[in-house]
């Protein structure tokens, strides 16, 4: 289990994707000291690398560093974007580092994620990235709740609005399990590779941003002839943004409720966390418990001892 984090802490932040601004790395770090923290990131972290960060080398020397960093007690990734795929093979190759911290990121993050979760056996936390947080887009109501996330071992994410899209959603059920995933394109650009998502008795969580009904549906059964979604508890779709076809229709949750419909495990939408307006944060491979039914809800639990 990790720690709480309190001010006065140190986190690091890294670009292992897309270029950002330099303004948005220095607001987003402004807005970490005001929330009582200390912040340090690499003075060469942005030196665009065609539509990346900085070249693999320099952005996989940054990751690697940030995570063996004894005196930090979290990785805030500065933006999503593409790129962290890149690293995986040198990723793979690390020393499980001795001591633990939270990696934080979501979007093309997901893949860091995977690599954390499985091979390094840590918990890690899906929330904003602090371009976001530069760019003030998130709510009082979102800060407030990322903050209890980070600084509240007793605190418990709940989510209440979840719709049943298929017959075994809809049966009475409890679910005790452990969350992985994160955005859709990113889970399914693992498939085949040593840091393949394993989903065998988890609960899997999907979101996508700006991807048309039939590029959502191709991923789906790419998982499906993959086994993903053999001997997984559950499957909690959250945000699918700016999907809509060329002439605005939306045919993304038609699309995905036909292909879970027959499907023997139960598949939910509606937790409010992916790339729309809310963001809120969920612990990966922390104790969740899933209740199915006429009052669907999870509960996602710290990864922080008590």
């Amino acid at each position: 289990m990790l720690e709480t984090l309190k001010p006065g802490d140190l986190i690091e932040i890294i670009a292992p994707g897309s270029h950002a601004p330099l303004e948005n790395l220095e607001k987003g770090a402004e807005v970490l000291r005001s929330w009582g923290y200390r912040v340090t990131y690499d003075p060469q972290l942005l030196e665009p690398h065609i539509f990346l960060a900085n070249s693999d080398q320099k952005r996989f020397e940054s990751f690697k560093k940030a995570m063996s960093n004894t005196e930090s007690k979290a990785v805030w990734c500065l933006r999503g974007g593409y790129g962290a795929i890149r690293l995986l093979p040198m990723i793979e190759k690390l020393k499980i580092p001795k001591n633990k911290k939270l990696l934080i990121g979501l979007s093309d993050i997901s893949s860091l994620h995977a690599v954390i979760n499985q091979k390094w056996k840590m918990p890690s936390l899906h929330a904003s990235l602090i371009d976001r947080l530069a760019l003030n887009k998130l709510t009082p109501e979102n800060i407030k709740e990322l903050r209890q996330v980070l600084e509240d071992s007793n605190y418990v994410t709940q989510f209440k609005k979840l719709v049943p899209l298929n017959k075994a959603a809809k049966s009475s059920k409890k679910i005790k399990s452990q969350v992985v995933g994160g955005n859709l394109m990113v889970v399914t650009s693992t498939l085949g590779t040593p840091s393949q998502i394993k989903t065998k008795n988890k609960i899997l969580f999907l979101e996508e941003i700006a991807e048309r009904a039939y590029r959502v549906d191709r991923c789906l059964q790419q998982m499906k002839q993959a086994g993903i979604f053999d001997g997984l508890q559950a499957v909690v779709f959250g945000d699918f943004v700016n999907c809509e076809e060329p002439n605005k229709e939306n045919h993304i949750w038609s699309t995905i409720e036909a292909f879970c419909k027959d499907l023997k495990i139960p598949f939910f939408k509606g937790l409010e966390s992916g790339h729309g307006e809310a963001q809120r944060p969920v612990f990966f491979m922390t104790s969740a418990h899933l209740t199915c039914g006429e009052k669907p809800q999870m509960l996602v639990y710290s990864a922080f001892k008590k």
